[in-house]
């Protein structure tokens, strides 16, 4: 370790004789050296810069990542540099932490002005507050910022601790540093973006939420036009460069007419599975993701969730390209601006009927046939005794009518038959069952235990690919910077089912859409193929249909699993709706 100038002494010596709190000041001292900005996790960091695009090649989604903190081939941009420093701590680079004469002239002008017109706070400070403290208003607060600054100044180099500054400092809408605020307010990696740009995500650091261009644009203009001043007067711009970006148009990312994604757990899925991809994560500094996303799809299913009734019951939706397990579409709620929850693969829920696909199909892979028939009335196993939908019984059905009417009796006579086990085995080829362990009760053939939106949507789709199952993916193809290719999806599937039972398990959801419980998706002139589903006391209302090559699978529920004054039928009539969209077919009222 470096020795200890004795200007340090200077200042920490006599603080430490004269507070009588050495202990509490050593542990502050240890606490501040061990630390490692490099394992910094205030905020989520990406390992690299990206673009993700859309299959249409739209741009969704793009960020830098977060300045390396050791690695000094990683240079901060000179006008972010510059721009807050400037704004900020414009004695940053000659202080040694504390800033005596900014301190000293903040106090003169906020006496003069009678009120707290600046602050005095030199960016190493609000280093120490971000990393080690918090915004108390209080003298005690005050000295331990003032002693990790000076630790900071003497452990780490200027540029470290303004790299660590720019990394987690707030900047409104949800962005930590300057990597996230260029993506929120512009769509742009910070390389992009213009002197005029730069100044204004600048300016945002005192007040985000005031000086905010999504709440007052002009006031943030006019706070942009102070920062390009100060820069200028500091010699960082030329009166040409100032007067240039002045008179720039300031255009946000989310105006009337832009088309970005809104949706962080969207991003973040897309990014795990990148993540999953790539091996070498350090070697590549930029990276283009081709996502799977259909965005013209994904924007109409968003609308189609907005409307849903009531405002506080949640939804969820995801499209499977049955052939090759890509995910065109994938909503995962009302509101995916303020979600924080990913209905389609965290949301374990009851699966009700959709999951008597599995019970059917092993049924027909244990040789029983569609006009088999199984009587259709009220049944008691030991303490067990489930009910049809409105305790209708029909008698003596064939498994094509158990299956339309969605009976509740037959399956489990089913699973009787040939044995519960059959039944787990099956639906955990399908990839069901990890979320959720499956247990030999009678209940699980008619959907009582629980899996996400994903799994069952797919294991329709391996259905609608003649029995084929693909591991869903969201990612078409990884490129680096240069457009070399580090990933590209090959599209590998497993048999799981043969042809001749896949063709009649298509029969059996077709009939269901044409003619029984899943009537309301059915399009006049189309081949639907799907299935309703229903918990206790609808709580979890589903519909999963295929139409082509596509799987689409809806939610409805309440996060908190109470009771829903919905039905199936409502899960339908918006998978209706989406379809109807997306391929401009028309529908009846």
């Amino acid at each position: 370790m470096q020795k200890i100038k004795f200007k340090y002494f200077i200042y920490i010596v006599p603080i430490i004789l004269t507070s009588g709190i050495a202990f509490p000041i050593f542990n502050l001292i240890i606490s501040t050296l061990n630390f490692d900005p490099s394992k910094n996790n205030f905020s989520q960091t990406t390992k690299y810069s990206y673009v993700i695009l859309s299959s249409e090649n739209k741009v969704l989604s793009k960020l830098s990542r977060k300045f390396e903190i050791n690695n000094n081939k990683s240079k901060i941009p000179f006008l972010i540099k510059a721009a807050f420093i400037s704004a900020e701590d414009k004695r940053f680079l000659k202080h040694n932490g504390i800033d005596l004469i900014g301190l000293l002239r903040a106090l003169k002008n906020n006496f003069k002005s009678g009120y707290l017109k600046e602050g005095g706070s030199t960016i190493t400070q609000q280093v120490a507050r971000l990393i080690f403290l918090n915004n108390d208003l209080s003298f005690q607060r005050k000295f331990k910022e003032i002693f990790i600054s000076l630790i900071l100044d003497f452990r780490y180099s200027k540029n470290q601790i303004l790299k660590i500054y720019l990394n987690n400092i707030y900047l409104g809408s949800g962005a930590y540093g300057v990597n996230e605020a260029s993506q929120i307010y512009f769509g742009k990696l910070i390389n992009e973006l213009t002197l005029s740009e730069v100044a204004l995500i600048a300016g945002l650091a005192p007040a985000p939420s005031i000086y905010s261009p999504y709440r007052n644009k002009e006031l943030a203009i006019k706070n942009r036009n102070k920062i390009l001043e100060s820069m200028y007067l500091d010699g960082y711009i030329s009166l040409e460069d100032r007067n240039k970006a002045i008179n720039e148009n300031i255009s946000l990312k989310y105006q009337p007419g832009e088309n970005y994604i809104n949706d962080k757990l969207l991003i973040n899925f897309i990014l795990k599975e990148v993540d999953s991809k790539i091996h070498n994560k350090d070697k590549y500094n930029f990276i283009r993701i081709k996502s799977s996303i259909n965005k013209d799809w994904q924007e109409n299913a968003q609308n189609i969730a907005g409307l849903i009734e009531p405002n506080n019951v949640q939804f969820a939706l995801l499209s499977i390209e049955s052939n090759t397990g890509l995910i065109r579409t994938m909503v995962t709620s009302k509101n995916p601006s303020i979600n924080e929850y990913n209905r389609v693969t965290s949301s374990v829920r009851p699966l009700g009927s959709t999951f008597k696909i599995i019970t059917y199909a092993a049924a027909l892979k244990e040789g029983i046939k569609l006009s088999d028939k199984f009587k259709d009335l009220p049944t008691c196993w030991k303490d067990y005794c489930p009910k049809n939908f409105s305790e209708i019984y029909r008698g003596n059905l064939s498994l094509m009518e158990a299956f339309k009417s969605s009976s509740n009796i037959v399956p489990i006579k089913i699973a009787k038959k040939i044995g519960i086990n059959k039944i787990i085995n099956l639906a955990n080829e399908f990839g069901l069952g990890f979320k959720q362990k499956f247990q030999e009760f009678p209940s699980i053939a008619i959907g009582a235990f629980g899996d996400n939106l994903l799994n069952i949507t797919n294991v329709y789709a391996a259905v609608n690919n003649n029995g084929k199952l693909h591991n869903p993916s969201i990612v078409e193809k990884i490129e680096s910077f240069n457009g070399q290719s580090i990933w590209e999806n090959k599209f590998i599937s497993k048999r799981v089912l043969v042809s001749n039972v896949t063709k009649n398990l298509n029969k059996l959801l077709e009939k269901s859409v044409k003619e029984g419980s899943a009537l309301a998706a059915s399009i006049k002139g189309e081949k639907i193929f799907g299935k309703t589903g229903t918990s206790d006391g609808n709580k979890d209302l589903w519909f999963i249909g295929s139409i082509n090559n596509l799987t689409t699978g809806v939610w409805i529920g309440f996060d908190d699993n109470k009771s829903t004054e919905l039905n199936s039928g409502n899960a339908a009539y918006t998978w209706k709706i989406f379809i109807s969209k997306i391929y401009n077919l028309k529908i009846g009222e």
